[in-house]
């Protein structure tokens, strides 16, 4: 049966997929263009329904032609809250795929194919029934789901996903619509789909910091809570937290409380003249060192550090204040501090250079890889045979044979990996031989010709692969390699051979010095990123490779000295966030041929190729650079990442604790949250009349009372998901919930 291969839908084709062309990666690398993709959209919520099926459905959305054959069988369950684009729906497929044990693999332009790859734990196209029931059906059936999110990073998000999903969980970032694709047992995607939401949550009281400049938090705290006393402010208006390593203090509440709190501690948080001597200095945003560095170049008149950009901002004034100064300047790591000990004038000029100089920059992560790739590639061709050259088929006549083996292993050759054309044909000769006793035995004697053609290729090796956090405008050099010595010989003046002092004017010969220079031979890896708060991030980069050339054309190396090779890469790229840069440069290719045969036979034209191996050897270098770079939170902001996070299961915890028991359907949408109870029960109320089983529970934290609105007793994750997406149709940011099974 012909197969359209011009159609536009998949087409089950009856092929074996060879295992050579299978691929280890379970993601596919996609496109879809990009006006398409995010207009178009799809509805995929499907409780039960054949990979087949699926495959189809996708394949003729997104106008491709998917090919599989028979192999491909399963059943899936896709789980949404709202349509997917084209774009999501093709990376739902792909998960779902590799739930079953295969991949989407490129094809020709404009085609896919669908491959094995792995066995993988999914739910099967047969279920056995006991009593009646399905085994495992509704509790431990796979599902594929879209997470939405719409306040918080999907980055962030999965950081705290991962290690709760377990093994059974598969979780696909997809940042271009910032969601989750989490694939694995229902049950467990529908409590880590909780665990989302609550992070998703939209804040009613904005979380706030303050890192403190000239005050401690050991002497903040008393006047804080004093404060608040004070005013008489509840905890329920105004939480705070405090950080003794960032020297912040995080605070959350009303916005009139939040300002007026935020206002108090600007006016405390100064500068206080009169101190004495000794004064401490706490350095905000960047390396203490540094800041200790550029500050005491600033008495000296020196470039140094200050000769950066940043120092360049440090005043005219300041450098005249400081100029003559006795003042000395000691670094606390621990606690990012500078101890000064100074004039009071030359304090005041201290601090205001520490203040212009200490500005918030953007801390970077950057990770990568240089790899030299060497993909040698040998092919080879030969002949070996075995055959007889007299007539002689009796053991009391004259047996002779014509053996040639050219490429080593001849008539015992065997097929290889490497081999891509072996061939072998034998015969028994037949020739029998009398014993003493009257019975005959029959050699083995074969007429035997071989043929053997082989090919490999092999790849190597990671050069370099450093991860650092640097700041943004700075210059950073990381260097692996030796330190060799190079000898340099110099003409010196005029020797005589009587006394051998050096003179100008006479003598015998000349005079030679030679002395050793040092020179690192290695890897040289120069980085220097520049970033905002948001935008682009522009990633410098100069890689120098340097080696010992072993073959030197300028003569021996024991005369002449060792020969440096020295390449040289200079690349810029612009990243989004968390983006990976690709860049690939040929360095050289090397080409050996070589011949082994049988002298004189095997320069006979044509015939020769019986009498001889031939090989060929070519290697092709090339330099791969792979370059990830991310913002990074300063520590006093990652302090307030983790107060988010722990409200958040503060939250869920509390919620739990009340929650609907779902004895009878452990699944549920949680429609909306509000502060009024009877708010709650009318809405719960007008649920009831449309049908559904409704229920209101109240849940407490702090001093916040809130009641949520349940719809329950649904029988699997697909049915809470259908109703959710018909409730975010209607206004309702509905949440699906996992409910509890105990009585």
């Amino acid at each position: 049966m012909a197969t359209n291969l011009l159609s536009r839908t998949p087409q089950r084709i009856p092929v074996r997929i060879p295992a050579w062309l299978l691929v280890l990666s379970l993601s596919v690398a996609f496109w879809i263009p990009e006006a398409s993709a995010q207009q178009r959209t799809l509805s995929l919520n499907h409780k039960r329904i054949q990979i087949e099926r699926l495959v189809t459905q996708i394949g003729e959305a997104t106008g491709r032609t998917i090919l599989f054959d028979e192999q491909v069988r399963g059943i899936v369950s896709i789980v949404t809250k709202r349509t997917v684009t084209l774009d999501e729906a093709w990376t739902i497929l792909d998960t779902s795929l590799s739930l079953l044990g295969f991949s989407l693999l490129p094809s020709t332009e404009g085609n896919w194919r669908i491959a094995k790859i792995a066995r993988a734990v999914g739910e099967s196209p047969f279920v056995e029934e006991v009593g009646g029931g399905a085994v495992g059906l509704a509790n431990d059936a796979f599902v594929t789901t879209l997470i939405p999110l719409r306040e918080a990073d999907v980055r962030e998000v999965l950081a705290v996903l991962e290690p709760l999903s377990g093994t059974r969980v598969t979780l696909v970032p997809y940042p271009r619509s910032n969601s989750l694709i989490a694939s694995g047992p229902q049950r467990a995607i529908a409590r880590l789909t909780t665990v989302a939401d609550e992070l998703d949550r939209i804040e009613e009281l904005d979380l706030r910091l303050r890192v403190l400049r000239y005050r401690g938090i050991a002497d903040v705290e008393p006047l804080v809570e004093a404060h608040l006393a004070a005013r008489g402010v509840s905890e329920r208006w105004l939480q705070v937290w405090t950080d003794s390593r960032t020297n912040a203090v995080v605070f959350r509440g009303r916005a009139s409380e939040s300002g007026r709190l935020a206002e108090f501690l600007d006016r405390i948080d100064r500068p206080i003249d009169g101190e004495g001597e000794i004064r401490i200095l706490r350095v905000l945003h960047r390396d203490p060192e540094e800041m200790a560095e550029m500050i005491r170049s600033l008495s000296t008149g020196s470039p140094g550090a200050s000769g950066r950009a940043s120092g360049a901002a440090a005043t005219a004034e300041s450098r005249t204040q400081l100029a003559g100064e006795d003042f000395s300047i000691a670094v606390d790591k621990a606690s990012r501090s500078l101890v000064v000990r100074a004039s009071p004038q030359a304090h005041r000029a201290i601090r205001e250079a520490l203040e212009i100089l200490d500005e918030r920059q953007q801390l970077i992560a950057i990770d990568i890889t240089v790899s030299e790739l060497r993909t040698p590639r040998n092919f080879s061709l030969g002949f070996a045979f075995h055959i007889p050259l007299t007539p002689g088929d009796d053991a009391d006549e004259l047996v002779g044979r014509l053996i040639s083996t050219p490429g080593g292993g001849g008539l015992l050759a065997q097929p290889s990996q490497s081999t891509r054309l072996f061939g072998r044909v034998a015969r028994d000769a037949g020739v029998p031989f009398t014993l003493d006793d009257g019975s005959e035995i029959q050699i083995p004697i074969e007429d035997t010709g071989v043929i053997e053609g082989g090919e490999l290729r092999a790849r190597t090796e990671v050069l370099i692969q450093p991860s650092l956090i640097v700041t943004s405008g700075e210059e950073h050099e990381i260097f692996v390699g030796d330190n060799i010595p190079i000898p340099v010989t110099e003409e010196g003046g005029i020797v005589e051979s009587d006394s051998g002092a050096v003179t100008t004017t006479t003598g015998t010969h000349l005079s030679r010095s030679t002395r050793f220079d040092r020179e690192d031979v290695g890897i040289r890896l120069t980085i220097e990123a520049h970033s905002g708060k948001e935008a682009k991030i522009q990633l410098d980069l100069d890689i120098e490779i340097s080696s010992v050339d072993p073959v030197s054309l300028a003569g021996d190396v024991r005369e002449v000295g060792p020969t440096l090779i020295k390449q040289n890469l200079v690349a810029t790229a612009r990243l989004d966030d968390g983006e990976t840069a690709l860049m690939v440069v040929d360095q050289e290719t090397r080409e050996i041929e070589g011949e082994v045969g049988t002298p004189f036979l095997s320069q006979i034209p044509f015939f020769g190729w019986f009498f001889k191996r031939a090989a060929e050897r070519q290697v092709d270098t090339r330099l791969v650079i792979a370059a990830r770079a991310r913002r990074v939170s300063t520590p006093a902001e990652l302090v307030a990442d983790t107060i988010r996070r722990r409200l958040a299961f503060q939250r869920r915890n509390a919620r739990d604790a009340t929650l609907p028991s779902g004895a009878d359907s452990p699944y549920g949408v949680r429609v909306t949250t509000r502060e009024r109870e009877d708010d709650a029960e009318a809405i719960a109320e007008g649920f009831a009349i449309q049908g559904h089983r409704t229920e209101v529970h109240r849940w407490v934290q702090g001093s916040d009372e809130r009641y949520d609105v349940y719809i329950i007793s649904l029988d699997s994750m697909a049915d809470a998901a259908e109703i959710a997406r018909v409730l975010g149709d209607e206004g309702w940011q509905a949440d699906l919930v996992v409910l509890s099974t105990r009585s």
